[in-house]
């Protein structure tokens, strides 16, 4: 009788232990299950405010070209001002929670002074108010990123993503800083002393980043950038066209954030695959 009553208790004990485990398996698997879905969205936030991010700086470039007297370029900066106004009102219709995030609230406010005085502001004050804008912007995809633990994910190196809003975006930010101040010495057709130094401390740092990165292709397009900096915007009466400098700068952006959307898209994909759900099926 001992005997048995020992059997029923032990094999109860197991029976306990087991479902024990099996529920704990389910909430791991829930747990992880959540982190992902976390993960894909802040992915997919990530991609659309970095869009709303180089609008800005579109923006800042053109109207510093405007402010220095380039009109013509006024016909580019209004599509832009209508695109950073639609994608403020899909970011919202997608993510209404960002409605109670403090950066959101400054940076929309202070886009809505901006984009309707800009032309009221000395250049000094334009460029200065758009660079705390970008900024603020820069801020917030970094806070994204990590509330929604982006860092924790790798790319097919296993290297964290991290590195792309903490150093490319920021590599771009300064490329489009070169871009803003050599659109307005080319519109201005004069380049004063403090512009020199301005853009001689962004290329030197544009410099040491793109060194780090040791990428070939980073390093062949900059390098043409650099080189039309020195010898058609840093000299005493610049002859480039605004607008062409304006291009030229953009393709050393663009091709930046071409290697961010594929990190992006490429992490995005491994995570839908990995939680079963293939967005990108026929």
């Amino acid at each position: 009788m001992n005997s048995l009553l020992t059997v029923l208790l032990t094999g109860a004990l197991i029976l306990c232990t087991l479902i024990s485990l099996y529920f704990l398996l389910l909430q791991m698997q829930q747990k992880q299950h959540n982190r992902r879905q976390l993960q894909l969205d802040g992915l997919i936030k990530l991609n659309i405010i970095r869009k709303l991010l180089t609008r800005m700086q579109q923006h800042r470039g053109l109207s510093n070209g405007i402010l220095h007297g380039e009109v013509d370029l006024k016909a580019r900066l209004d599509p832009v001002t209508e695109q950073i106004s639609q994608l403020n009102i899909e970011i919202i219709d997608m993510y209404p929670d960002l409605l109670e995030n403090e950066r959101w609230q400054a940076m929309t406010d202070h886009w809505q002074r901006l984009s309707i005085d800009y032309f009221n502001l000395n250049i000094r004050h334009n460029l200065e108010q758009h660079n705390k804008l970008v900024l603020n912007l820069l801020y917030l995809i970094n806070d994204i990123a990590f509330d929604n633990k982006l860092h924790q994910l790798n790319n097919e190196n296993s290297e964290s993503i991290q590195f792309l809003w903490q150093e490319l975006l920021f590599t771009a930010e300064s490329i489009a800083q070169i871009r803003a101040l050599g659109t307005g010495i080319a519109a201005a057709k004069v380049c004063t002393r403090a512009e020199r130094i301005r853009l001689n401390y962004l290329c030197q740092s544009l410099e040491q980043s793109i060194n780090i990165q040791n990428n070939p292709d980073y390093l062949l397009k900059i390098s043409h950038l650099l080189k039309v900096i020195d010898s058609e915007i840093m000299i005493s009466r610049p002859t480039i066209k605004a607008d062409r400098f304006f291009n030229i700068a953009t393709e050393s952006i663009d091709m930046i954030l071409v290697h961010f959307d594929n990190q992006l898209n490429n992490v995005e994909y491994q995570l839908h695959t990995s939680t079963g759900i293939n967005k990108y099926a026929a």
